[in-house]
């Protein structure tokens, strides 16, 4: 017996590889044999001589070819045929199917995928702060790259990564700007610190200039919003990076002033700390608020405590309770008589934060040389450029980190003739790396990650499991794994993911992977109309970060505390905020004690509360409606292509789009009916419109209904896989009794997600076996992300 190091589900994946894979001469008969029998019994009566649904025959079996089969083997697979009302093969018979047609789809099967894929925008900026140490603050490193134009897919496919000249310069000119916050000193020597008591007087407005009142010895911000107030004087921007330690003294003031209930009456006054980039754009609108503090009527606070503030960046304050529109507010008190006229005259008073100091000292550092020279330059000290052997040792080091692999002499060769040719010009050593460092960092070196044909090395390894789980550069101990060459050993790579998995950098694949399945990034693309009453809810608590925010949080549950996906069709609990509550109609238990959960917490709904599983969230069911009505074919489209993987292909532009008349005689269903008279519509629609009508019991911003108006009431029962349900509690009880086409199509969307590209026939032997394992263990995401991770999947181009 050959000892093996192999786990059991590296040994199954790469025999049932070998056997779903295997080449099969042009002219044999022996699959198409077996296949026949299969294809007669369930498959020819609506795909045979006399009839051709969708234009697809299934007797002529020579005719096909390997896309042909991979197209059958799809439908087969996902449990979407045969279709409801016809004799369906047993879980043995379809597996037969699958493996047959799979076998044949891999016959004509060529390597097109790409080798080459580039860091997407995210990615990059990602990449930028960890290459250079860059401290996790206000400053984006990739603010000025374009976003991704992604049609369909993630952000991740290689196909939609484009590039161009524009692009590059773009590049360049991010990169260097990013090597400057980096490198923002030559000298070895520490900075001193300094204490700079601001000219509380002076200070600038902006938001609204004329809400900004006061004179010598105080600045009162009576506007909320954008509102801001900041040092007005030249020396206003922050040049040395570092901790500064700030203080300021503020109170609330004229709350009453006119009678008008700009403030409740129990809330504070919150005073708002927060840095922005130099210039007017940023400080208006951009920037991040850090720190808020709550101020009583008339009574001075005083606060201290230590930022960290970015090179170019600018501190300022606002008025975060304040009215945003105070000016409409006192006109509508005019109108009903109840504020005289003169209070639309200069200077208002309306309720404002009035700061009387602001002093601000440092930098400081917790070490020195900080952080981003010392990952920079990769070295414990600051490298004397003008030292040849110090100099050369410095663009090695940054070129391995960089271009994420060993680097050749020759590779270098011409970095280190820029550099020479940048100080010639007569920039200095520092200004000349930083130039040299900025062409690395726009090079396609960097850029591109490289995945050769067929097993990848250990470094394009790291890479590749690095980009997937963290969306960012290999750290020092997976490099290290790699260079040892030993990150292929099973026990090894096994080792190093449960290790990635532990860190929380790898909430960003949870994120940003849930954000682009689900297509929670197009939420809020089609808001409901904010002067309609009827949703007004929507945006007086800011629903829709807050209903994103939930499915974010939902998944990352399952995924850390490594629960079945089996919960994201059905559960007794989500994780909400009191809007959510609010349009959920359920209790809310109260914020959590964590200081950064944004006020959301875990609740367990009550019996027969239609919210468990993604099916209830309030993100899915608003992003696939139009923010005025919804309708069961978006919907149905949704969940059968995006949740469970069959998309279906789109309508022929002959047929006219279905307009619901919610006052009319015909109901929705009425409409779809007549729809589904149309041949040409039939087949989707008989999958696509159980789905949709299930979750017709949902608004447009997913609360809860059961009418669209007075005269017309929701009707969601249908029939799917063969049975029928009354509501989406019976629906979801049905795909939980088939939950593997569901979990099969998240193992497929993960795997595309980490490898940049759509699936094919090759690749499916090993979802197949990463899903039976799945299957044994109760779906469990995270094991399944593991699975996927140390599989060839990754491990293969």
């Amino acid at each position: 017996m050959i000892a093996s190091h192999k786990s059991p589900l590296l040994l199954k994946i790469a025999l049932l590889a070998a056997c779903l894979t295997t080449p099969v001469p042009a002219g044999a008969d022996e699959e198409t044999d077996a296949l026949r029998p299969l294809l007669h019994a369930y498959c020819v009566r609506c795909h045979g001589p006399e009839t051709q649904k969708s234009d697809v025959r299934l007797d002529r079996l020579a005719e096909l070819d390997g896309w042909d089969y991979e197209l059958i083997y799809d439908q087969i697979a996902g449990e979407q045929m045969p279709p409801a009302g016809e004799p369906r093969p047993s879980d043995a018979e379809r597996r037969t199917l699958m493996e047959h047609t799979l076998r044949l789809a891999n016959r004509d099967a060529t390597d097109s995928t790409p080798g080459l894929r580039r860091l997407n925008k995210r990615e990059y900026t990602n990449t930028i702060r960890d290459l250079l140490g860059l401290h996790a603050g206000v400053y984006d490193p990739g603010a000025s790259i374009y976003e991704e134009e992604i049609d369909e897919g993630f952000d991740t496919a290689a196909q939609s990564l484009v590039i161009s000249n524009e692009l590059l310069l773009e590049y360049l000119d991010a990169s260097e700007k990013s090597l400057r916050h980096a490198l923002f000193i030559s000298e070895a020597a520490q900075p001193e610190s300094r204490r700079i008591e601001v000219n509380v007087g002076r200070m600038r407005g902006v938001g609204g200039s004329r809400y900004v009142t006061g004179g010598r010895g105080s600045r009162t911000l009576r506007l909320g919003g954008k509102g801001r107030i900041y040092d007005g004087s030249g020396n206003r921007t922050i040049r040395v990076p570092g901790v500064y330690r700030i203080t300021a003294t503020a109170a609330g003031v004229d709350r009453d002033a006119y009678s008008i209930e700009f403030l409740p009456p129990d809330k504070p006054f919150v005073l708002g700390f927060g840095v922005a980039p130099d210039d007017p754009a940023s400080v208006s609108g951009g920037g991040r608020l850090l720190k808020t503090f709550d101020l009583q009527d008339d009574a001075k606070r005083t606060v201290q405590f230590d930022v960290w503030i970015d090179k170019d960046h600018i501190p300022y304050f606002s008025f975060v309770n304040g009215p945003g529109k105070p000016i409409t507010q006192i006109r509508a008190g005019i109108r009903r008589g109840t504020v005289p006229k003169s209070a639309m005259k200069p200077p208002y008073r309306f309720p404002g934060v009035r700061l009387t100091e602001f002093t601000i000292e440092g930098p400081f550092y917790d070490q020195w040389p900080p952080v981003s020279l010392q990952t920079t330059y990769d070295s414990e000290e600051i490298p004397d450029l003008s030292v040849a052997d110090e100099r050369r040792a410095a663009v090695q080091r940054f070129a391995a980190r960089t271009f994420r692999r060993d680097v050749t002499s020759e590779e270098l060769r011409p970095y280190f003739a820029y550099l020479n040719r940048r100080r010639a010009a007569g920039d200095d050593w520092r200004e000349a790396v930083i130039k040299t460092f900025a062409a690395m960092t726009a090079s396609l070196d960097f850029l591109y990650l490289d995945l050769p044909s067929g097993p990848l090395d250990d470094m394009a390894l790291a890479n590749r499991l690095s980009y997937f789980l963290w969306s960012t550069m290999p750290d020092a101990e997976l490099f290290a794994a790699a260079r040892a060459g030993t990150l292929r050993d099973p026990a090894v790579l096994r080792a190093q993911i449960e290790r990635m998995l532990a860190d929380d950098r790898h909430a960003r694949f949870c994120d940003s992977f849930v954000d682009q399945w689900l297509s929670l990034d197009t939420l809020g693309e089609m808001p409901p109309d904010a002067k309609d009453p009827v949703y007004r809810v929507y945006y007086r608590q800011r629903l829709e970060p807050a209903m994103r925010e939930e499915t974010r949080r939902y998944f990352r549950h399952v995924f850390d505390e490594n629960r079945s996906v089996r919960e994201f069709l059905d559960s007794d609990y989500s994780f909400i905020n009191r809007g959510l509550a609010e349009l959920y109609d359920v209790p809310f238990p109260g914020a959590g004690n964590d200081p950064d959960d944004k006020g959301f917490v875990r609740a367990t709904f009550p019996p027969g509360v239609p919210r468990g599983g993604l099916l209830g969230h309030a993100s899915v069911l608003s992003l696939t409606s139009n923010g005025v009505e919804t309708s069961p074919v978006t919907r149905g489209v949704w969940a059968l292509g995006d949740l469970l993987g069959n998309h279906p292909p789109p309508p022929p532009e002959e047929v006219p789009a279905i307009t619901p008349d919610l006052n009319g005689a015909l109901t929705v269903r009425d409409l779809l009916e007549r729809h589904r008279n149309d041949a040409a519509c039939m087949e989707c629609h008989r999958q696509i419109d159980p789905l949709g009508f299930a979750l017709e019991s949902y608004d447009p911003i997913g609360r809860f209904r059961t009418r669209y108006s007075k005269t017309q009431a929701v009707s969601t029962n249908g029939t799917y896989l063969g049975r029928d349900f009354e509501d989406v509690a019976g629906l979801k009880r049905i795909l939980l009794e088939r939950t593997r086409p569901f979990a099969r199509n998240l193992t497929v969307r993960i795997a595309e997600y980490a490898k940049g590209r759509t699936l094919t026939a090759g690749d499916f032997a090993t979802v197949e076996a990463i899903v039976d394992d799945a299957e044994r263990n109760d779906y469990r995401l995270r094991d399944l992300v593991t699975a996927i991770a140390v599989s060839d999947l990754m491990t293969n181009r």
